[in-house]
């Protein structure tokens, strides 16, 4: 008898296939529990080992042992002339024949349960919900923090994909809503969560791609490491999730997707503690500044951290942003440490659309107005759905006192935030002073979504004041003022309340008390409070000390009102002059007290 004929007369081949099936079903069957109980990744690959090494044993033992009607006995006693009992290779047939058709069963299951890698991705949107901190002690939050936004910041990249705002998907951190409404109120068709697991140096981050329409798991993992795998961490999760999603990028741009913008976990560390600071409004804004300096002296290539570092001064030096310097300093100091924190950001930039925004934001600085326009038009055109972008195009066609740019780039910003459905308030804040019908129809829509911020009720509050709804407003103010912890944003908002009811007294009386508890972050926007008060001229004195060297750039930013009167201001009057811009007259606050 030839060699072949023995292995077929030994079972041997139908042993390999009924093995070769058996095992595939437990691999499948593990992948799917394993991934359930949220198993590293080196169980999977234990069993597989063992499945691999498992064959040649199994082929081994049908050559050597023989199934008789008296048992298990050893191929070689048997003698050579003594037919074959049947029954054993009947049953290895019934076996492999089972096995296959659970195979196919199970195939047919895991296809209902999912897309597999052919499957088309027609709606290309997703919201990353902040991920949860389950280390022992709860004090890992900054960096789940950091994590989810640096996901969401990586995709948000991807021209082709749609990633609703931060302010819109961290309002559902720890909310017992599920994925399918959640992503309905959203309006996305993904919803990105994980959680965050860090006790000494071990780390374990959990991530999961939920597709909303069914609930069903498009991918997840688990990754297990230490502190120095967090970036990997990161962009891999990153990278997983464009792929699955099938965004259309070239291997440069998803290359520049992914990238922390460090090698250095220690200055990427720093980062994240330092964005954790600003979002949280936990500790002095400077805090985050000093956590930034140390990044970028670890790493001085670190480019997200020094345009952070560029756009703290840049608000510092805004009598309109709330983030200040907490110790004396110059405005010349302050003007010096911006420039050269932007000058390192367009050296280091990753890409021509992230030079554009930075190249922005210096043009802004210097109040060449056109030239801050023409670079926002450059990043509308690379980020074409992008609202963000958008809305701040339609703010710069305000300060140049351009209306109908800015309605076309408003309205452009409202259809793109609404696609979203995002609260707006980064749109409407702009658009009420150029279409106050469009921007009233989004300040009320923002209303009506749950777990409302406090910021978003502060613009609906101006907005329904401009349209003149003065009893929604005041309800309006009432859930600002129980959600607010900014004494100075209350008083503004109660200020604007009390000159629309008519109530001058009281206004006053809250602008007064604003000696003793201070004015805050609005120290030099106090303009506002007194244009609010219908003290016009006191508005004008009050501001008329930045109408000299840098502090020109702070006076600019009042341009974004329409009720910013220039005239008074010989040096910003010379500044835009000189660049041909023609502002229309100043108009008038609806709500302002009457005097």
């Amino acid at each position: 008898m030839s060699f072949f004929a023995e292995l077929k007369h030994r079972n041997v081949f139908r042993v390999g296939a009924a093995y070769a099936v058996l095992a595939w079903l437990i691999v499948q069957v593990a992948d799917v529990t394993t991934e359930s109980f949220a198993a590293p990744e080196w169980v999977m690959k234990i069993l597989i080992i063992f499945v691999l090494l498992g064959l040649p044993i199994a082929l081994f033992l049908a050559w050597a042992f023989e199934l008789t009607p008296e048992g298990v006995k050893k191929a070689s006693d048997l003698p050579a002339n003594v037919p074959k009992d049947p029954r054993s290779g009947h049953m290895l047939s019934r076996l492999t024949i089972a096995g296959l058709l659970l195979a196919v069963a199970w195939l047919g299951w895991d296809k209902l349960q999912g897309p597999t890698t052919t499957d088309v991705v027609t709606d290309k949107s997703i919201a990353v919900l902040p991920f949860s901190d389950f280390s022992p002690d709860g004090d890992q939050g900054w960096f789940a923090d950091g994590l989810t936004d640096e996901i969401l910041n990586a995709l948000a990249r991807a021209s082709d994909l749609r990633v609703a705002s931060r302010t819109s998907s961290f309002r559902y951190r720890d909310t017992d809503r599920d994925v399918p409404k959640i992503a309905s109120e959203l309006g996305v068709a993904h919803i990105l969560e994980g959680s965050v697991r860090r006790a000494g140096d071990r780390l374990r981050v959990t991530a999961q791609l939920i597709r909303a329409a069914d609930d069903v798991h498009l991918w997840s993992d688990t990754f297990d490491g230490n502190s120095d795998d967090s970036i990997t961490i990161q962009e891999t999760i990153a990278l997983k999730i464009a792929q699955a999603l099938q965004t259309a990028m070239d291997p440069d741009e998803l290359q520049r997707m992914i990238s922390a913008g460090t090698t250095s976990v220690e200055a990427w560390e720093l980062y994240l503690r330092a964005d954790a600071l600003t979002n949280a409004s936990v500790g002095s804004a400077s805090d985050g500044l000093r956590l930034l300096e140390q990044a970028v002296a670890i790493d001085p290539e670190f480019v997200d951290a020094h345009i952070e570092i560029a756009s703290f001064w840049f608000q510092h030096l805004n009598p309109a942003a709330s983030r200040k310097y907490d110790a004396p300093i110059t405005r010349d100091e302050a003007s010096r440490r911006f420039y050269e924190s932007i000058a390192n950001a367009e050296r280091y930039a990753r890409s021509e659309v992230t030079r554009a925004e930075y190249q922005s934001l210096r043009a802004r600085f210097d109040i060449r107005l056109f030239d801050y326009i023409d670079a926002l038009k450059r990043i509308v055109a690379a980020r074409p759905d992008s609202a963000p972008t958008a809305a701040e195009l339609m703010s710069g066609y305000v300060l140049v006192g351009d209306y109908d740019a800015a309605r076309l780039a408003g309205l452009r910003a409202k259809a793109l935030s609404e696609a979203m459905n995002d609260s707006g308030e980064g749109v409407f804040q702009y658009l009420h002073r150029v279409d106050l019908d469009a921007a009233l129809e989004m300040a009320q829509a923002s209303l009506r979504r749950p777990n409302v911020t406090a910021d978003t009720l502060y613009q609906a509050h101006r907005v329904l004041l401009y349209a003149g709804l003065i009893d929604e407003a005041a309800r309006v103010a009432k859930l600002h003022n129980d959600r607010e912890t900014d004494a100075s944003s209350i008083a503004m908002v109660n200020v604007r309340q009390a000159c629309a009811e008519g109530r001058t007294a009281d206004a006053d009386v809250i602008y007064a008390g604003l000696d003793k508890i201070g004015f805050g972050d609005l120290l030099d926007n106090r303009w506002l409070f007194l244009r609010t008060l219908g003290r016009d001229h006191d508005a004008t004195e009050a501001v008329r000390y930045l109408d000299e060297g840098d502090g020109l750039f702070a006076l600019s930013g009042f341009l974004h009102y329409t009720h910013f009167d220039p005239t008074p201001f010989p040096n910003l009057m010379a500044k835009l002059e000189s660049q041909g811009i023609e502002r229309p007259p100043p108009t008038p606050i609806p709500f302002a007290c009457k005097r």
